[in-house]
């Protein structure tokens, strides 16, 4: 656990570090630095993770845990981040996209309410 402390906040620290240079850091940078720390920050708990179980520290339930967690709800939400900066986009969350999460989460509702 304080390993796992350790490595997020030394991903935080590293981009703080690099923009305290004479001349400030575009936005831009400032914006890849912090997804890249992010990423490696979730890699790095997932390599903790395997770490403890092979020390038998973590169930092997456990470890798939952090795995299915890493890979269905940190990588889809990392990637569309990183596309995001990508395409240098001023607002991500456009009003387009907000109607179809809304309508996206309806229909989740709407099938839920249909099962038996």
């Amino acid at each position: 656990m304080k390993k796992l402390l350790f490595i997020l906040a030394l991903a935080v620290a590293i981009p703080t570090l690099q923009t305290s240079c004479s001349t400030a850091p575009s936005a831009r940078v400032v914006q890849v630095q912090t997804l890249k720390a992010v990423g490696q920050s979730a890699e790095a708990a997932v390599t903790l993770a395997a770490q403890l179980y092979h020390k038998d520290k973590l169930t092997g339930a456990q470890a798939r845990q952090v795995i299915d967690f890493y890979d269905q709800k940190f990588q889809p939400a990392f990637r569309v981040a990183v596309a995001a900066v990508q395409a240098n986009l001023e607002s991500v969350a456009s009003p387009d996209l907000i109607s179809l999460a809304s309508q996206i989460s309806a229909l989740v509702v709407q099938l839920q309410n249909k099962h038996p």
